[in-house]
């Protein structure tokens, strides 16, 4: 019989508890915070979520909001959480952009194409990045992405001179720079140490050329094995 009591007077106060927490104005959402979103847009973010303020705190289901915003493929990582009594906080890792793609007609009003380092393409604003001209498979956007990723982290400044990459030939990749225009040939599977290699010398017969007030029209580097080999100028 005392059991019995037990477990009533137990049930009785679990469910009181529900109530309270379930209907009490104290767990009301008033405040649905977006924080370290820089490109993406707080009300597209809300505009996926199935969160209204007024809403029960204890009712949003979070999982199922992650979900929703997966689908802006900008979006890199998310934690969404609640914070008592009243507030839903959602804190947005970007993806950042290595490179901007070529889309032809495929264009979102002031929005353009842009690529990670991982190969994910998602839109974005146009910024002041290299354009990949070409490059229409998944395959091969990746190893360029891979390219430059490793471009980035060997020579930062050259990455940063790059205007455009015409990679239609995958055999001749050609990047436009401000010096002018570099035939890189193949790009994939290349180490770090083999782009420094090749850089290096790159940089040593562009300063001579430059030295000596000599034009050009392009320098091949199809011919350097491991920095070594001769440069094409054209």
């Amino acid at each position: 019989m005392k059991l019995t009591l037990l477990s009533v007077i137990l049930l009785f106060s679990g469910y009181e508890t529900y109530r309270f927490l379930i209907y009490s104005p104290s767990f009301k959402i008033k405040e649905i915070r977006i924080e370290g979103n820089r490109d993406i847009n707080s009300k597209d973010i809300l505009s996926l979520l199935d969160i209204k303020k007024g809403e029960n705190i204890f009712k949003v289901k979070l999982n199922h909001a992650v979900r929703e915003l997966r689908r802006l493929n900008q979006i890199k990582d998310i934690d969404i959480h609640r914070d008592f009594p009243d507030k839903i906080v959602l804190n947005i890792a970007e993806r950042i952009p290595i490179a901007e793609l070529d889309a032809g007609d495929n264009v979102h009003s002031n929005k353009v194409q842009l690529i990670d380092r991982e190969g994910t393409v998602f839109l974005g604003k146009p910024r002041k990045i290299p354009r990949i001209l070409g490059a229409k498979s998944s395959l091969r956007r990746q190893e360029l992405a891979n390219f430059l990723s490793k471009l980035m982290a060997v020579d930062l400044q050259f990455y940063e001179r790059i205007s455009y990459i015409d990679a239609n030939n995958p055999r001749r990749i050609k990047l436009k720079t401000n010096q002018g225009l570099v035939i890189w040939g193949p790009v994939e599977g290349e180490t770090e140490i083999q782009l420094k290699e090749k850089l290096t010398y790159l940089d040593l017969v562009m300063n001579d050329l430059l030295k000596n007030g000599k034009t050009f029209d392009y320098l091949d580097l199809r011919f350097l094995k491991e920095g070594k080999g001769e440069i094409i100028v054209g």
